[in-house]
């Protein structure tokens, strides 16, 4: 089996209300999807989950071409050519979010020609239904906030994750997050992210006074080469604090564990390297004693992976889900994972079990390549 060619989609799908985080908005979100083709007739889907602006040239005039004729069964090969051919090096960023997005497809064209679903390939499904956690909901008025954070509980959800931390909203995201929590009452988990917006000093001052509303943790409060303020923080505020997705590869990883820089980890699959790099994380970071609960903020295809490895390593905790209706992300299922009471199901389809649908393209396509 041979690739013998390789698509780029850029979607983008608009929004009705501006996203905002702590490093700024957008009144849009944008894909870059990849397809690639075998000699068998089968295709496999990838999604580079990198910087938008950059992803489709990475990938149409670098990596694309690498991986013509290659065998896609043969994934540590394809891998290494892809990381390893240079001699100037690009161990982490939108480069390897381009890898980790051809890496994934051909793990699902792989499982199509197998005709098992991808978590055999990974070692067997150990379970059928993923715990999982509302993300997503960013910061806007206080009032916003608590009603939507209110429909995700609704919905079964036990853990709500939300965005604060820009510069001068110190009072106003008090107010944001007291409301989430009236809104969601005392036994639902509150997750809060800072996306990096803090220094320690900053971070230190703010996760004291959030304190009170029992944070389940604080998401990457700083820069994430600050392993050693990142352990500082858990320390000194004495709840758990998360971060890892915006670390790359097995090697870029390790010093997060040696030692462990906080209580929970959380490698992203479509931008650490991809499955085979996943799985090397999860299991390191678990045997140094860190929990390990994936990132996953990108289209249906990222949603598919992140399902497929965490049936296959239990020792992964909580599945970030994002009930916006802002990502790409139903559309890309012909046979939608279920979510009940808090769980979503493992896709059973050959494959990740998604599939590029012309409505999709007709709907959100914005620029189409092919190599």
């Amino acid at each position: 089996m041979k690739i013998t060619q390789v698509e780029i989609f850029v979607l983008e799908k608009p929004l009705a209300r501006p996203q905002r985080n702590s490093k700024g908005s957008r009144t849009s979100r944008k894909f870059t999807l990849v397809r690639v083709h075998c000699d068998r007739g089968l295709t496999g889907l990838g999604d580079a989950y990198g910087d938008q602006a950059i992803m489709a040239c990475i990938l149409r005039h670098r990596l694309a071409p690498a991986v013509l004729g290659a065998n896609p069964r043969r994934i540590d090969l394809l891998w290494q050519r892809l990381f390893e051919s240079r001699a100037f090096w690009e161990p982490g960023g939108s480069f390897l979010c381009g890898i980790s997005a051809l890496e994934v497809a051909c793990w699902d064209l792989w499982a199509k020609s197998e005709g098992v679903p991808v978590c055999e390939l990974l070692g067997g499904s150990r379970r059928e239904w993923i715990p999982a956690y509302a993300s997503d909901l960013h910061w806007d008025t206080p009032e916003w906030m608590a009603e939507t954070a209110a429909r995700y509980v609704e919905q079964g959800f036990t853990h709500v994750k939300c965005h604060v931390g820009a510069a001068g909203q110190f009072d106003n995201d008090l107010r944001r997050l007291e409301a989430i929590r009236q809104a969601i009452g005392p036994e639902v988990e509150l997750m809060v992210d800072l996306n990096t917006g803090m220094d320690r000093q900053q971070a230190l001052r703010f996760g004291r006074a959030i304190a009170p509303l029992r944070p389940f943790w604080l998401e990457e409060p700083l820069p994430p080469w600050d392993l050693a303020g990142h352990r500082l923080l858990e320390d000194e505020l004495g709840y758990p604090v998360a971060t890892g997705e915006n670390l790359f590869t097995i090697h870029g990883f390790r010093p997060a564990w040696n030692p462990p820089c906080c209580r929970y980890l959380m490698p992203d699959v479509l931008r650490c390297g991809g499955l085979a790099q996943m799985q090397q994380i999860v299991r390191e970071a678990s045997a140094a004693g860190m929990s390990v609960t994936p990132h996953n903020y990108s289209s249906g295809v990222g949603l598919a992976a992140t399902l497929h490895l965490m049936a296959a390593q239990p020792e992964m905790e909580l599945l970030e889900y994002d009930p916006t209706q802002t990502a790409i992300y139903e559309e890309l299922f012909p046979e939608p994972p279920p979510l009940e009471r808090g769980h979503v199901r493992v896709p059973e389809r050959p494959g990740l079990g998604v599939e590029l649908q012309e409505q999709t393209l007709q709907r959100y396509l914005v620029a189409q390549y092919r190599v």
